[in-house]
């Protein structure tokens, strides 16, 4: 990059910077000012390493930088999986203090699409389960499974197109 391309840049960006924050537009003021000190930091790395062209390959700021998003990326999925299989072991928990008479209501909601219960979901399907007779849990499931239904027609209806109708020509 040319000294004078290479010192283009950030001033562009710092004249961007200037028009957001004279706008009153802070978000879009701090990103050009992160821009600006971006160019900034590349320049001086250039300049120090007295190289023609910018290498990020061999910018160790940003390596340890691209280092430490991908650790924290990395922890966050661990979080996340240590988040589901805990859920997971609570609901399974969950489903074998309901007892069996509570698998059909259980199915239903699941193939309602309620596949993440709370606690107090699974106390309402306990409850449910202690105190009502089956002939009502069933048709509990009943209802579910017809608003299952209806739903899934509805969507099916939302994402039809209208058919066009087709132009006849005549030559």
């Amino acid at each position: 990059m040319a000294g004078a391309e290479r010192n283009r840049w950030p001033r562009f960006e710092e004249r961007c910077a200037d028009r957001h924050a004279d706008a009153g537009r802070e978000s879009a003021y701090a990103t050009a000012a992160d821009t600006l000190a971006e160019w900034q930091r590349i320049h001086d790395h250039t300049a120090a390493t007295r190289a023609e062209r910018y290498d990020p390959d061999h910018d160790t700021a940003l390596q340890h930088a691209l280092r430490r998003e991908h650790h924290r990326q990395d922890i966050a999925a661990c979080a996340r999986e240590a988040a589901v299989r805990a859920r997971q072991a609570t609901d399974a928990a969950h489903r074998s203090l309901a007892g069996t008479a509570a698998q059909p209501l259980y199915t239903a909601l699941d193939r309602a699409g309620l596949h993440t219960l709370t606690d107090d979901d699974h106390q309402a399907v306990r409850n449910l389960t202690h105190h009502l007779d089956p002939a009502t849990l069933r048709q509990v499931t009943s209802w579910l499974e017809r608003t299952r239904s209806a739903a899934l027609a509805l969507r099916g209806a939302e994402q039809a197109r209208p058919a066009r109708p087709g132009l006849r020509r005549r030559f």
